[in-house]
């Protein structure tokens, strides 16, 4: 399982667009968003491709002008089954 912290950068005046289009992406949870734009994602994926495609997607989005992973963390799907 592939984490990933992600600041996207979106138009202020998209904000809350871009927030709904985000949290419908399966996967994708938004924790915090500002009204200059800025919104605080995780993504979870499982393989590391999958993940790439889906950060890069997420520039793609109406109103986002970009979007950053700042933190990437791998846990294999035992350690996710011991800490369950």
């Amino acid at each position: 399982m592939n984490i990933s912290g992600v600041l996207v950068r979106s138009r202020p005046e998209k904000v809350f667009e871009v927030r709904r289009a985000l949290e419908a992406i399966e996967g994708v949870e938004v924790h915090a968003a500002t009204e200059d734009g800025r919104l605080i994602v995780t993504v979870e994926e499982d393989g590391d491709r999958a993940m790439a495609d889906k950060v890069l997607s997420l520039q793609d989005l109406p109103g986002v002008i970009a979007a950053s992973m700042v933190y990437h963390q791998f846990e294999d799907d035992e350690y996710i089954e011991q800490e369950a």
